[in-house]
């Protein structure tokens, strides 16, 4: 019986988490950090998570992807310099959304999606940071 209850349980969560696609639609719009979840330990990333606590993601319905933030960061302004002029798509069958253009693989930027209690959470995949998001238009 307990095994019953486990397998059932685990087929729950997985059909919950994982059988979701991400759409395009859900995507589209404004999207303002509410707060940093989880972010690297290493001094190094001050700046970085510095930006992106105030940053704002811009998904536009033609595919071209802006960031901004309000920080100074030197560092940051460089990462906001990268995705100019890029464009975003989301990964077929996955709850992902690449930042980039056709030319470089769309490799600048990658963005696990998923929800937490009805919040949208982001996980940035090259700085290891994770950020509550909420969407503003």
């Amino acid at each position: 019986m307990k095994k019953i209850f486990t397998l059932i349980f685990l087929m729950t969560i997985s059909s919950t988490v994982f059988g979701q696609t991400l759409t395009e639609k859900e995507i589209y719009g404004k999207w303002k950090v509410e707060k940093i979840i989880k972010k690297p330990t290493n001094p190094q990333f001050v700046p970085l998570i510095d930006g992106f606590e105030n940053s704002t993601f811009f998904f536009n319905e033609n595919g071209n992807f802006k960031l901004t933030t309000t920080s100074k960061s030197e560092l940051f302004g460089m990462i906001t310099e990268m995705t100019n002029g890029t464009k975003w798509k989301v990964e077929k069958n996955k709850k992902y959304v690449k930042i980039g253009n056709q030319e470089d693989g769309y490799s600048i930027m990658g963005i696990s999606i998923r929800e937490n209690n009805g919040k949208k959470i982001f996980h940035l995949d090259e700085s290891e940071i994770t950020l509550e998001m909420k969407k503003t238009e």
